[in-house]
């Protein structure tokens, strides 16, 4: 990565686009496999103890209740990602238009 910035010529908003694009790809994959992880699970509720019979139901109902909680944050996640990837450009090439 490349750490002047302040030189005339540079590209000050790499490095935020670079970092977004990492950041709302990788909340991308979560979202998806929460997804994945809920997306068969006929749930009772919230209530585990609902959900199953054996064991085996028991740990499936708790991870698709945890995917639903993942698939259900990511969503908001992304949004702060976006606005925080957003003022760090601004505030990037502010600085980089001063010299």
């Amino acid at each position: 990565m490349d750490t002047y910035l302040h030189v005339p010529g540079r590209r000050p908003l790499l490095a935020p686009s670079v970092t977004g694009m990492v950041l709302l790809v990788l909340l991308v994959v979560l979202r998806g496999v929460g997804r994945l992880s809920f997306s068969n699970h006929q749930c009772q509720g919230r209530n585990n103890d609902a959900d199953y019979n054996t064991p085996g139901e028991g740990i499936a109902s708790g991870l698709a209740h945890i995917g639903e909680d993942v698939y259900s944050w990511t969503g908001p996640a992304a949004v702060v990602v976006l606005v925080g990837v957003c003022v760090w450009a601004t505030i990037a090439f502010m600085a980089g238009r001063r010299g």
